[in-house]
């Protein structure tokens, strides 16, 4: 499993190591420190993933389209995740239909964020985009993995974010990117600390009190998927 940290973005520089980024529209059109940090990171020839999630909300649901448009023209990621909506299957394939209908021109390597109530509709869901729009990659957002952590697929899965520990994913290969060891950090937790699940970022944190608590914890997890730290 190759791994990508997600962090706020006063921390980029300190915790998102690796050579897999994940950054979010709103912030690379608003965030000028954000911006920097991502074109720097594409220049160093990591592998950038913009997802279409709207920041600010812990549900699933599409970035303004504008927004979207302007990401792209800043930075043309290596993987794109389509839009889609938390826990609805139908919603979610018109909205990609759309999306593609739309946008022009359509980046490359576009990944499918597969939702559903249960796991007969995100198989189906893979294989509607799968004939219908020739998509080959897909994401499993946080929400879907606990009836649902893998389908098949040409490419490598992205897993986005994890529950609440870094063995729900054992065994499993493909792209994680996950914020757990820096939320975890912010409260001063350790990895096997992770109950009451801590709460999500909103990527405007700028108190860092637990600096060596956060470096330990994304040490741990990068050892767990054997993954190296690089720039």
């Amino acid at each position: 499993m190759k791994v990508g940290i997600i962090a706020p973005v006063s921390m980029l520089d300190e915790y998102c190591t690796t050579n897999i980024q994940y950054c979010l529209p709103k912030l690379l059109v608003e965030n000028e420190r954000y911006r920097d940090f991502y074109k720097k990171r594409k220049k160093q020839k990591n592998i950038i993933i913009i997802d279409s999630r709207r920041v600010g909300t812990w549900k699933r649901e599409p970035e303004e389209y504008s927004i979207i448009v302007k990401a792209l023209d800043i930075l043309r990621p290596d993987y794109f995740i389509l839009p889609s909506w938390m826990f609805n299957q139908k919603r979610t394939i018109a909205e990609v239909k759309r999306f593609i209908g739309n946008l022009l021109p359509v980046p490359n390597n576009l990944v499918a964020c597969l939702e559903g109530t249960n796991e007969k509709e995100i198989v189906m869901l893979r294989k509607l985009l799968s004939k219908d729009l020739t998509i080959k990659s897909f994401a499993l957002p946080e929400h879907i993995q606990t009836f649902c952590k893998t389908v098949e697929c040409d490419n490598s899965i992205i897993y986005i974010e994890n529950h609440l520990r870094v063995e729900e994913l054992n065994g499993l290969d493909g792209i994680l990117i996950t914020s757990l060891p820096v939320r975890l950090g912010l409260q001063g937790r350790l990895l096997s600390d992770y109950l009451p699940g801590p709460p999500s970022l909103t990527f405007h944190e700028n108190e860092d009190r637990f600096p060596k608590v956060i470096e330990r914890n994304i040490k741990e997890l990068l050892e767990y998927y054997e993954v190296q730290k690089g720039e």
